[in-house]
């Protein structure tokens, strides 16, 4: 979600949320489809909540509104409707995708409820009843940085304002992270969870058998598709593919093309040269900033953010290439995150 409009556009000016991230806006498309929508209500929802709603009754709904001016706001990336069994009453779902970690989430968050709260008043079936629908925010995290921002408004408030709290909307939203539930799934048996193993596939095995197994599970017409290809395009990009070469990736079969099996065949080896070659032309220190970014990273896809952080704290400062280049191999040889992070501190030390 993009930070809350500074001010009103000028009128007859339509104002729209522009997602600056490509991973924002392939996750939008993707989650966009009616069954992997309801796929993921069904796995993330409390069960005490999934037995009283009707799923087979998900519907998208409109994520415009007018203000009193007729001036056009967007707030959300998505908003599904899913009934409650045998009532008027439904579920309104305020769904976002987020790459980046941001502290002020629960204000957008709060901004977006607010803003259909305002449109559920003028229904006749809400002025009927005098009872609004509830809303249900929920924010998928699609980066892979560990979430350590609030996730409520109550979090944002100081300490001293303790007292306050009663009067205070304390606004909290459901959060996902896929990078995790990608790491914690087992096997891939449904449309959603072949895409999570293949957005955060760690080898060029899981990435083929995740592609393979999405193909047969989705049809052909299915948009889903190409939001799937944007995303790996973009992953592949940020972990070190060429930009010229990843541009090329538009359908699903693109994604066996020589382009990306050389690179996860070759893996962060072939990224290490690359970044030597780059580090001659824009200067050595720029290239070694680059490599540990690099190694960072490569940490973060096979072990987690934990591993990663923790290796990014060894790294800081390192500035020789032959040392770069032994933990480059560590990431690739070791089988668990805590031996690379004790074979990586114990040739820093031996190095010092």
């Amino acid at each position: 979600m993009d930070k809350p409009p500074d001010q009103i556009p000028p009128r007859g000016e339509t104002r729209r949320k522009t997602i600056h991230q490509p991973k924002d806006k392939s996750a939008k498309e993707f989650y966009g489809d009616e069954g992997m929508m309801r796929e993921f209500l069904g796995k993330h929802l409390p069960r005490e909540l999934l037995r009283g709603l009707d799923m087979s009754g998900v519907v998208e709904v409109k994520t415009e509104y007018r203000d009193p001016k007729f001036r056009v706001v967007r707030h959300v990336d998505l908003m599904w409707k899913v009934p409650f069994r045998d009532s008027w009453l439904y579920l309104l779902v305020l769904f976002e995708s987020q790459s980046t970690v941001d502290w002020r989430m629960p204000v957008s968050i709060l901004l977006g409820t607010a803003l259909v709260y305002r449109e559920e008043l003028k229904k006749p079936e809400v002025q009927k009843r005098r009872k609004l629908p509830p809303v249900l925010p929920i924010v998928v995290h699609v980066g892979t940085e560990a979430w350590h921002a609030p996730t409520s408004l109550e979090e944002l408030l100081p300490e001293e304002a303790a007292s306050f709290l009663p009067f205070a909307l304390g606004s909290k939203f459901l959060l996902v992270s896929e990078a995790e539930e990608a790491r914690n799934l087992e096997r891939a048996d449904t449309p959603r969870t072949a895409a999570l193993k293949l957005r955060y596939a760690r080898d060029h095995r899981e990435f083929r058998e995740a592609l393979e197994r999405f193909k047969e599970l989705v049809p052909d017409d299915n948009p889903s598709r190409q939001a799937l290809v944007a995303w790996v395009r973009s992953s592949l990009i940020d972990a070190g593919a060429k930009e010229e070469k990843m541009a090329e990736l538009r359908e699903l079969e693109d994604l066996k093309r020589p382009a990306v099996d050389s690179f996860w065949a070759k893996g962060i080896r072939d990224a290490r040269r690359e970044g030597r070659e780059e580090g001659r032309k824009e200067g050595r220190e720029e290239a070694r900033h680059g490599h540990r970014t690099m190694l960072v990273r490569q940490a973060l896809r096979r072990f987690g953010a934990e591993t990663a952080e923790a290796l990014a704290a060894i790294l800081a400062g390192v500035s020789d290439r032959g040392r770069l280049d032994e933990v480059t191999d560590l990431v690739v040889d070791c089988d668990s995150g805590r031996d690379l992070l004790a074979q990586a501190a114990k040739n820093d030390s031996t190095s010092g």
